[in-house]
């Protein structure tokens, strides 16, 4: 057997002598030169006079964070890497920046944000990498501390330079925690967990953290901020909204499809109309709140492509946050499904799912079969709507479409749903009384085969209904799990996808049965987000708005555009008497 080229040798034997020993001086450099900056001592315990007793504040303590824990130190860390597959954080390089300011010995635990505060491209080669990091001392720790001490102990928040060099607070970090200091230990919220995010027009909408512009990380080019967790007591699990017709018998839901949210403002891709001016995410968010504010949804439904995964290699949880938080803001439950770019980014597909299923007014779940792959995917869940009495009268389906084809010279580009999944939702079945006249919906990414059955199966010479524009071509997947017959079973009148943004109709399929009762109506959201294409045919970003009526059993469905948020074009109407209309 013949061995490596030698000139793959000369590059191990070049890389071993030469690039290592010369990464491993810089390192040690580096983290010297780090250690001279002044970074934040924060405070472990305070109390106010009338408590610096150690029982009493012990008491204090366990009742108010029992088994949770307190952060002790920050400071930054500096790790060497050599592309995306190898970093090594030496522990040497980060002890003399984390010092914690006790009169007692305790345990620490060393945490690191994994969020590189110096990267400035997605292509890593080899170099140094820098991360926030921390060190958390856990209550129980210091309750026992108290109860067997008959020291009083009380600490205060310090800022001070870690060596002789006095430097500015904000070279690597200026965040102040006071607020542990001005209250008693019975009522201050300690913080017990830090994140970074990044971007000017990052936001923070998460359920017991605040970030501040004043926290701000002078560290590479983009700006970043920290974010701090709040341990407050009692924690509650953050319940899934109910969803509810009002007292007209309606339910109304938005649908936002290909935001294509980044790391920072964005860049806009083919804007229509053109403008001197346009920053991507900025102009998005606008348009989202013009149309939340004058549809006043029930339900918002983002069907993918919510962030560009490859723009957000910095931090994929930084864009998702500024996704949901126009809707969080105006306390709307939301559904996500996911598309083919939003685990391009830093997070995979389960580690977004994760964060989804955590955001408040979520009703995003990780259902019972859900895998990290595309066997089944994440994102598989049902919710139904309720009348005012709180019966169920119909259901709304979010399914994983996936992304790219295991095989594309064969399957097509794109990836489909699996009978697994489909079969799935059996479960759902006859789950409500008359499911088969309900008006149920069901939402992904990327369209169904039958998304280009614009000829009728039963009358060859007949055009299926169709309503909205068709400006490029339909990307489903060439393999067909006949996903439809399930969704005929669950009486899914309407699907709803995105994927591709420059086109916008609902069609009426007829493949599963010349009945009108059997046949449903396939529509595209069009696409809201300027950060994605939409080059074809001059197309201006668009959302499409659904308005349930159940007293009715009615669907109709409307577009608006950018230009003109309060404006409905198209309008339509898809299902009457629980029939599909076919003029």
């Amino acid at each position: 057997m013949r061995g490596p080229p030698k000139r793959y040798v000369r590059l191990l034997v070049f890389l071993a002598l030469f690039i290592v020993p010369v990464a491993v001086v810089r390192t040690w450099l580096q983290w010297h030169r780090q250690a001279s900056h002044t970074l934040m001592k924060t405070v472990l315990f305070s109390a106010a006079p009338e408590e610096r007793n150690n029982i009493k504040a012990a008491e204090a303590l366990r009742a108010k964070y029992q088994d949770g824990y307190f952060i002790a130190s920050v400071g930054v860390s500096s790790c060497f890497y050599i592309g995306n597959f190898f970093e090594v954080c030496p522990s040497f390089a980060r002890h003399r920046n984390h010092h914690i300011q006790t009169q007692f010995p305790l345990e620490r635990e060393f945490r690191i944000v994994h969020k590189d505060l110096t990267r400035t491209s997605s292509l890593r080669l080899a170099g140094f990498s820098r991360y926030l990091s921390y060190e958390t001392i856990s209550v129980e720790q210091v309750v026992k501390f108290l109860t067997n001490s008959e020291e009083q102990i009380y600490i205060l928040e310090q800022f001070e330079p870690i060596s002789e060099r006095s430097e500015p607070l904000s070279k690597d970090i200026m965040i102040s925690l006071r607020a542990l200091t001005e209250k008693s230990v019975g009522q201050t919220d300690f913080v017990t967990e830090l994140d970074v995010l990044f971007g000017s027009d990052s936001v923070e909408p998460r359920v017991g953290w605040h970030m501040s512009r004043e926290w701000a990380i002078e560290l590479g080019n983009m700006p970043k901020y920290i974010s701090v967790k709040k341990h407050a007591s009692p924690v509650k699990p953050l319940s899934i909204p109910r969803l509810e017709a009002d007292s007209q018998g309606t339910f109304k839901i938005v649908q936002l499809a290909d935001l294509h949210y980044s790391v920072g403002e964005g860049h806009c891709r083919d804007e229509f109309p053109k403008h001197d001016v346009c920053h991507a995410d900025l102009k998005t968010l606008s348009f989202i709140e013009k149309v939340l504010d004058a549809e006043k949804p029930q339900l918002v439904v983002f069907t993918g492509d919510q962030i560009m995964g490859d723009t957000c290699f910095l931090d994929s949880a930084t864009a998702l946050l500024k996704v949901v938080n126009p809707v969080i803001k105006r306390k709307i439950p939301y559904a996500i499904v996911w598309g083919n770019h939003d685990d391009d980014g830093s997070l995979d597909r389960w580690q977004l799912s994760l964060l989804a299923r955590s955001l408040p007014f979520s009703i995003f779940q990780i259902g019972e079969q859900d895998t990290n792959d595309r066997t089944f995917g994440v994102g598989n869940y049902a919710h139904h709507i309720n009348d005012e009495n709180g019966n169920p009268i119909s259901a709304l389906y979010f399914l994983d479409s996936h992304k790219m084809a295991p095989n594309p010279k064969v399957n097509g580009a794109y990836d489909w749903i699996k009978e697994d999944q489909w079969k799935y939702f059996q479960n759902y079945e006859n789950s409500f009384p008359n499911q088969k006249d309900s008006l149920s919906m069901a939402f992904f990414h990327i369209p169904l085969p039958e998304y280009l059955n614009f000829q009728s199966k039963y009358s060859p010479d007949y055009q299926n209904p169709m309503v909205g524009k068709m400006n490029e071509g339909i990307t489903a997947p060439r393999y067909n799990s006949e996903g439809l017959k399930m969704l005929r079973q669950l009486g899914v009148k309407v699907t709803s996808v995105g994927h591709d943004h420059c086109n916008d109709f609902c069609l009426l399929d007829d493949s599963q049965s010349p009945a009108n009762e059997d046949k449903i109506w396939l529509c595209y959201g069009g696409a809201a987000g300027e950060g994605g294409y939409a080059g074809y045919g001059g197309t201006e970003r668009r959302i499409r708005v659904y308005q349930l009526d159940f007293a009715s059993k009615k669907i109709e469905t409307w577009k608006v555009l950018n230009s003109s948020p309060s404006v409905p074009f198209d309008q339509q109407v898809l299902v009457n008497a629980g029939s599909p209309k076919t003029d």
